[in-house]
C-alpha cells in the first residue's frame, strides 16, 4: 500500500511539470480571446453597477435627511452614501476606459483592466462591509462580491489567486479594525475564507470551461479551413482544382459580358510526361508538376486563376485580356518552361508543354464549356505540330 502510494508520488512529479507547462501554453493561447470578451462584458457591466450605486446614494441620501434620531446610524447612512457615490464615478471612469481600450486594442491595457475593475469591485465590497459593520455583522456584500468576480470575467488562475489572496488579505484588516466582539470576527474571517475560496473556484472553473470551448472553437476551425481546401485545391500542386476552376471561370465569364471586357483561357499540356513518369517515376513526375505549378502562379497576375484540371494538363484563365496578349504569354509561359528544370536527386528534369488559346472579345456571350473546347482543339493542333509550342484557336 505504502509502495503503491510512493510510486503515484513519484509519478506526479514526473507529470506534473509536463501538465503545468501544458496548461500555461493553452492559457498563453486563449488570452487574447480572453481579454477582448472581458472587454465587451465590461463595457456593459460597468454602466449597470453604476446605475445600481446611484439608486443606492438615493436611497442613502434620503435616509440621512430624514433620520431624526441623531444616533450611529447616520454616520453609517452618510458612509455608504459616500461609498457608492465614489464607487459610481469610477464605474462611469471604468466605462470610459473600456471604450478607449476597445478602440486602441492596447494589449496592456486589454490584459489588466479587467483584474483592475474586479479588484475595485471586490475593494468596494471591502468597504460596505466595514462600514456595515456599525450596525449588522452580516458580511453578505463581500460574499456575494466575491462569487459574482469568479463569474463575470475570465481570469487565468494566477492572477485570479493573486486576487483573492490579496482581497482576504484586506478584508481580513478591515475585519480587525471593526470588529470588537473575538466570536464575531473570527466567525467573519472564517466566512471571508470560504467566500474568496468559492469565489476562486468559480474563476477557475470558468476560465478552463472557457479555454477548452475557444480550443475546440479554434480546432473546428482549422478543420474547417483544411476541409474546404481539400475540396477546393488540387492537393498535389495547391492550384485549384478542376470543380473549382470551373465554377470560377463561369462567374469570371458572366462578370466579364455584363462588363463588356474580354477574357481568355490557356490550356496547358505536358510534352510526353508519361515518359517522365517511366525514366525517373511517379514521386519525380509529381516534383515536374509542382515545379510547373509555382512556374505558372509566378508568371501571372494575382487576378488571374490558375487551375490543374487532372494529370499533366493545367489551364490559366485571364481576365480582361485580348487573346493577343495571352498568345504572348503563352510563349513566355512555354519558353520559361523549357529554359527551367526540376531539381531531383542531384539531377535536372527538363520538360516542356504545348498550350492552346482561346478568347472571348468584348460584348460576346461564350461558355466555359465552348472556350474550352476550342483551347482544347488548338491544344491538340500545337501537339500535332510537333509540341512545345503555342497555337490560338482559330475561332478568335
Amino acid at each position: 500500500m505504502r509502495i503503491a502510494a510512493l510510486s503515484r508520488i513519484r509519478q506526479l512529479r514526473r507529470t506534473l511539470p509536463a501538465l503545468l507547462r501544458s496548461w500555461k501554453a493553452e492559457n498563453d493561447a486563449v488570452a487574447p480571446a480572453a481579454a477582448a470578451a472581458n472587454l465587451l462584458r465590461l463595457r456593459l457591466l460597468c454602466p449597470i453597477v453604476a446605475l445600481l450605486n446611484a439608486a443606492h446614494v438615493a436611497v442613502f441620501y434620503l435616509a440621512w435627511r430624514n433620520n431624526t434620531a441623531g444616533d450611529h446610524t447616520v454616520q453609517w447612512q452618510w458612509a455608504l452614501l459616500v461609498a457608492h457615490t465614489g464607487m459610481g464615478l469610477a464605474m462611469l471612469a471604468s466605462t470610459w476606459l473600456a471604450h478607449r481600450i476597445i478602440r486602441s486594442a492596447s494589449p496592456t491595457g486589454m490584459r489588466l483592466f479587467p483584474a483592475a475593475v474586479m479588484a475595485l469591485g471586490l475593494g468596494f465590497a471591502i468597504t460596505v462591509v466595514v462600514i456595515d459593520q456599525w450596525v449588522t455583522p452580516s458580511i453578505t456584500p463581500f460574499l456575494i462580491a466575491s462569487l459574482i468576480t469568479g463569474v463575470v470575467v475570465y481570469l487565468r488562475p494566477a492572477i485570479a489567486t493573486a486576487l483573492y489572496l490579496g482581497t482576504y488579505a484586506a478584508f481580513f484588516a478591515g475585519m480587525g479594525l471593526v470588529s470588537t466582539q473575538p466570536a464575531m470576527l473570527l466567525s467573519n474571517r472564517v466566512n471571508g475564507i470560504t467566500a474568496c475560496v468559492m469565489g476562486l473556484s468559480l474563476s477557475v472553473l470558468l476560465w478552463r470551461k472557457f479555454t477548452i470551448i475557444t480550443r475546440q472553437h479554434a480546432q473546428l476551425v482549422a478543420a474547417n479551413a483544411a476541409l474546404e481546401r481539400l475540396t477546393r485545391l488540387d492537393g498535389l500542386t495547391g492550384l485549384y482544382n478542376r470543380a473549382t476552376f470551373v465554377e470560377m471561370s463561369r462567374r469570371e465569364l458572366a462578370r466579364a459580358q455584363r462588363s463588356g471586357g474580354s477574357t481568355v483561357i490557356l490550356l496547358l499540356d505536358l510534352d510526353h510526361f508519361k515518359q517522365i513518369n517511366d525514366q525517373w517515376g511517379h514521386p519525380a513526375g509529381d516534383a515536374v508538376l509542382r515545379h510547373v505549378a509555382v512556374l505558372l502562379q509566378s508568371s501571372v497576375r494575382h487576378t488571374d486563376l490558375v487551375g490543374r484540371l487532372g494529370g499533366e494538363e493545367f489551364m490559366v484563365l485571364l481576365p480582361d485580356t485580348t487573346v493577343h496578349d495571352a498568345c504572348t504569354l503563352a510563349e513566355k509561359l512555354r519558353q520559361r518552361l523549357a529554359d527551367t528544370s526540376t531539381p531531383w536527386n542531384g539531377t535536372h528534369i527538363a520538360a516542356s508543354a504545348s498550350i492552346g488559346v482561346s478568347g472571348t472579345s468584348s460584348g460576346q456571350d461564350r461558355s466555359f464549356d465552348n472556350l474550352y473546347q476550342e483551347a482544347d482543339q488548338a491544344l491538340y493542333s500545337a501537339k500535332l505540330h510537333g509540341r512545345n509550342r503555342v497555337i490560338g484557336s482559330t475561332q478568335n
